[in-house]
């Protein structure tokens, strides 16, 4: 009897694994790419951890590159089926002639200060300086551009250097190696007594539109289902980080190399600066902003049918279930 029993029980366990496994190789998966390991990106990890995608539905894999350049490539190479990459290259890509999609964005907004040198007391002081960047047409140099170019001065007497993503771009100017960049708000830079913050980024450029997720028209057909579940769990992610911000700090820390109290200044600066979109969407009139703002500086070489690029479907649907939410007062 005792054998009898233990065999049903071990039928038992075999069934519910095979089951078990059936679900899981049914699960959609999703190859994510995106920006460098930082607050900007940690919305991904804590959409993983917290355990979003899981109850979405979908697998997603991500890549994390240190540029938006290299991201970009991984994306027209279609080492991953979406990227979040920054708008300006997602236009200039299409320019170029691949046929891409923008369905949302989990960052509208600029998260960037723009950092530098204490005796640059001016954009106009950076004439003959060097200025770090992540890659040309990366989002650190489609920003500087669009600066210099509200103030009609000239990108030409600007020496740009490629240094990377965020931190490593702030690093090099803490040692030095750069008299300029554009990075996180950072409590670290902000405490040298050689540098200062020139500016904060978001109130010079309102409509600037720092990132897109897309993917190839016939990945995003293919896949429709998986990004669908993939964007509802960002959504739901994003929401959850702005209600909670003592365990969204716990959960940086355990990815992030910074202390505690320096990421609540971060993440304080995220909410007063609305940085990830509470509701995913992708906004035409920032769209069409980005797209001037490539023709006039020649980032993008022809415009692109801004119809065509943009992908609804998942959106609204998404917001048919979800709703729409106001952002935090600030």
């Amino acid at each position: 009897m005792k054998f009898r029993a233990l065999a049903a029980i071990l039928v038992t366990l075999s069934v519910l694994l095979m089951w078990g496994g059936r679900a899981q190789a049914q699960m959609p998966t999703l190859k994510v790419g995106i920006p460098s390991l930082s607050m900007f990106t940690i919305i991904y990890h804590l959409a993983q951890d917290k355990g979003f995608f899981d109850k979405e539905g979908v697998k997603v894999e991500i890549s994390q590159f240190e540029s938006g350049s290299i991201n970009m490539r991984a994306l027209v190479g279609r080492a991953v089926d979406v990227s979040d990459v920054e708008t300006g290259l997602i236009l200039g890509a299409i320019a170029n002639g691949a046929d891409l999609r923008v369905f949302g964005t989990h960052s509208q907004r600029l998260h960037f200060a723009l950092y530098a040198k204490k005796d640059l007391k001016s954009l106009a002081d950076l004439s003959g300086r060097t200025f770090g960047i992540s890659g040309i047409g990366g989002l650190p140099h489609l920003v500087i551009l669009a600066l210099l170019e509200r103030q009609n001065l000239d990108p030409g007497k600007v020496n740009f250097v490629a240094v990377g993503g965020t931190g490593a771009r702030l690093s090099a100017l803490a040692g030095g190696k750069i008299d300029a960049t554009l990075g996180e708000y950072s409590p670290r830079i902000e405490a040298e007594p050689a540098l200062h913050r020139l500016m904060v980024i978001a109130p010079e450029l309102p409509l600037y539109m720092a990132q897109g997720i897309a993917a190839w028209a016939d990945t995003y057909d293919a896949k429709r289902d998986a990004i669908e579940r993939f964007m509802r769990a960002m959504v739901q992610a994003t929401r959850w980080a702005y209600d909670n911000k003592t365990e969204m700090i716990e959960l940086a820390a355990k990815r992030l190399p910074l202390p505690p109290e320096q990421l609540s200044k971060i993440y304080d600066f995220y909410v007063l600066a609305q940085v990830w979109a509470i509701n995913g969407e992708i906004s035409r009139e920032m769209l069409a902003y980005m797209q001037d703002l490539g023709l006039k500086t020649k980032t993008q070489t022809s415009e692109v049918d801004l119809e065509k690029l943009v992908a609804e479907d998942v959106y609204k649907k998404n917001t048919a279930a979800l709703g729409v939410r106001e952002y935090p007062k600030r």
